[in-house]
């Protein structure tokens, strides 16, 4: 779980080298209270993961392993569902010890989160707030967050298939773009695309595997919560050549290929609240060796985020023929042995069979 160890590390980096900043943190000798979590209205349960700082005489990175040093006991964890100041619901966070977390500073593969499955979500439920608090550390630790949502499909437009090519060329196609319009929903802070590509892989050895590509596009940030805004951007056809045949030079088993068999592609749209967003542009890679990384935080008498935020997943769109006769004989890829097995493209030339 790489989200969980990395977060769990920029805490404790905070911890290592607060006595080197003008702002303590973490006082000496005092535990404090680590929190990341995401209310998310596109899943059906809530994880949170909480663990606390500490201090020791020691090795630190052999306290590190120890997973009693950074993980509590007895603790009562709740969201708690508020429409303004009144408290509406109640949902006891349960303990769930996971085992797929990777190794690193911190004590793997086993791990402790939190979660619950009792939050349903209601048209009026996107219109409260979701307070994050818990019990049996040495502070009273809370946050409050709103929830991104409904995310509906209608909130996208121009989702349909893919028409790279107008027309084909094995020396050099006419490429063209797709344009896609995002709308804004409501409090959501920042949206990222990413265009999934998905093929299969055959070898000489009458092996096979599921594959498939990324291709992420730059964030949209937007300038309010409202839900007001939208947010038109294009898929460039030739750069997704371009971008299949600068991935597909990297491998090293090319000779063992004997053909790959062209799929779906997915439309991705991940969006996040504003204190997430904002905890994502400030720990961006520093740009220089003086740049300053300041930590943030919105959790009180902790350290932490608690914040909103998403996925939505358009599933099977495909590629029109002349784009998959591209994929298949086209100047970027003509060479990586794809091919269609679509019924319909039985017995054509960039046909599998």
């Amino acid at each position: 779980m790489n989200k969980w160890t990395y977060l769990i590390f920029l805490g404790f980096s905070l911890l290592i080298f607060s006595c080197e900043t003008t702002v303590d943190l973490v006082a000496e000798g005092e535990e404090t209270p680590i929190v990341y979590g995401f209310i998310d209205a596109t899943v059906d349960t809530q994880f949170v993961k909480i663990t606390k700082s500490f201090v020791t005489e020691g090795n630190a990175y052999t306290a590190a392993l120890d997973p009693e040093n950074s993980e509590y006991t007895d603790l009562l964890a709740y969201i708690i569902e508020r429409d303004g100041n009144d408290s509406i619901n109640s949902y006891l966070l349960n303990e769930k010890v996971v085992s797929e977390k990777d190794s690193g500073v911190f004590y793997y593969p086993v791990q402790t989160v939190y979660y619950t499955s009792e939050i349903e979500f209601t048209s009026s439920q996107y219109d409260h707030n979701f307070e994050i608090s818990f019990y049996g550390s040495e502070k009273n630790v809370s946050s409050i967050s709103n929830v991104i949502g409904p995310f509906e499909p209608n909130n996208s437009q121009a989702l349909g298939d893919i028409s790279f090519v107008s027309l084909f060329d094995v020396n050099g196609s006419s490429y063209q773009s797709k344009s896609m319009k995002i709308d804004q929903q409501k409090y959501a802070k920042r949206y990222e695309f990413t265009l999934r590509f998905f093929y299969i892989e055959m070898y000489t050895d009458g092996s096979q595997a599921e594959k498939h590509l990324d291709f992420k596009f730059q964030p949209w940030i937007c300038e309010g919560l409202s839900g007001q805004e939208d947010f038109t951007f294009l898929i460039d056809g030739e750069e997704f050549y371009q971008g299949i045949e600068n991935r597909l030079i990297a491998q090293d088993n090319e000779a063992n290929v004997t053909r790959r068999v062209i799929g779906k592609l997915n439309y991705i749209f991940d969006f996040a609240g504003d204190d997430l967003n904002t905890f994502i542009e400030l720990n961006k890679p520093a740009t220089s060796f003086n740049a300053e990384q300041n930590p943030y935080t919105n959790i009180d008498n902790g350290i932490g985020v608690w914040s909103s935020r998403g996925q939505m997943i358009f599933y099977d769109k495909s590629l029109l023929v002349k784009s998959i006769q591209e994929l298949a004989q086209g100047q970027y890829t003509g060479s990586y042995k794809f091919c269609s097995d679509d019924p319909g493209h039985s017995g054509l030339s960039f046909g599998c069979n």
